[in-house]
């Protein structure tokens, strides 16, 4: 396979960090190093965290410039602290999200092109209603095992339906060398009311149910909006973003982007994604996860393929709803939970956290 992946797609080795051994890998992770220096979940991500997301996306007021850090560093509004603060402020008022500071400035010249690039996938983007695609995911876990070699590799299906609907189901893995079904298969769905997730090894579907608030809310204003684009201002409220594509590759665009706000860098520090031009749609996604150090942080990367967009399917309505949730068999149970009761080790957090090797039971 690597072999392949290097005549294909030349640059997309130094990405998901296959070589041909020896020197010229040696040189691949080098230029790799350099081109990243310092960022998909499971792809569902965006839907689920939404349910906690919402409150540091929308932010609050315009953080006044500080007088240290980086040229272009804004410093975050004050906090109103129980027993002091600022004259006036209100005890009761929410804390402000945590401002981190830029990983890099750009030029104005960079700044312009990057806004083109988003405002232009923005736009194609807007025309998707529906969303089809088959995705192959490699997770890798220094701490278990090598850095540049996967500890899982599985395959899985992604559905959308504008404005709010999701699917995300991982069911094959490869062990022994193929790939067979998924020892603990991955499923999680929105249905634009609730977000149910499947958990395999306890026969569960457990809902959360999302607040009035979030309900019909797009699924690109979620915490990873990058499959299919959110608004090119949404994106750059959001992420600290630059475009990266390396000058030997042709026809994608490669952009870095990481997240301005700690609640959302606890999930996620850096992503860096693949568009293919000319229509600007996402070919792959690399996510990097926070780590004590670099030597040990876990990443995962994601190619999606057979992409079908606002497909026309006529025997849909003889097929089951991809969006709404079946028990498997009858040995399984599903259970509610409201979304401020979403335990610590629930969708959101579990989505968000280091991958963890699935052993055969």
């Amino acid at each position: 396979m690597p072999g392949v992946f290097q005549r294909r797609y030349p640059g997309y080795c130094l990405f998901i960090g296959l070589g041909d051994g020896g020197e010229s890998e040696s040189r691949l992770w080098a230029i790799r190093a350099a081109l990243l220096p310092i960022l998909a979940a499971s792809m569902v991500a965006w839907i689920t965290e939404s349910v906690v997301g919402q409150q540091y996306a929308a932010g609050g007021g315009q953080p006044t410039v500080a007088s240290g850090g980086p040229a272009g560093y804004v410093q975050p509004p004050a906090v109103a602290v129980p027993g002091g603060g600022s004259p006036g402020a209100s005890r009761n008022s929410p804390p402000q999200p945590a401002l981190l500071p830029p990983p890099f400035v750009l030029s104005p010249v960079e700044q312009a092109n990057l806004e083109r690039v988003l405002r232009a996938w923005e736009e194609r983007s807007a025309a998707v209603k529906t969303f089809e695609c088959d995705f192959t995911r490699w997770e890798f876990d220094p701490v278990s095992g090598s850095p540049n070699e996967p500890a899982r590799i599985s395959r899985g299906k992604i559905l959308y339906a504008s404005p709010d609907k999701g699917l995300f189901r991982v069911d094959e893995e490869v062990r022994e060398g193929r790939f067979q079904p998924a020892v603990l298969p991955e499923r999680w769905l929105c249905d634009g009311k609730s977000i149910y997730e499947y958990r395999f090894e306890t026969k569960q579907i457990v809902e959360t149910v999302l607040p009035p608030e979030l309900r019909g809310k797009a699924i690109t204003e979620g915490p990873l909006p990058f499959l299919f684009g959110a608004s090119a201002e949404s994106l750059l409220r959001r992420y600290y973003m630059r475009i990266i594509t390396p000058s030997n590759v042709q026809g994608e665009i490669w952009l870095e982007a990481q997240p301005k706000y700690q609640q959302e860098a606890a999930n996620f520090l850096k992503a860096e994604l693949i568009l293919k031009l000319p229509d600007m749609q996402v070919f792959a996604l690399q996510l990097f996860y926070p780590s004590a150090h670099p030597s040990t942080q876990a990443r995962k990367v994601y190619q999606f393929e057979r992409v079908k967009i606002n497909a026309v399917d006529p025997l849909r309505i003889f097929k089951e709803d991809p969006f709404q949730p079946h028990l498997p068999d009858r040995s399984w149970s599903q259970t509610v939970e409201s979304s401020g009761e979403a335990a610590p080790g629930g969708a959101a957090s579990r989505l968000g956290s280091r991958p963890v090797p699935q052993q055969p039971r």
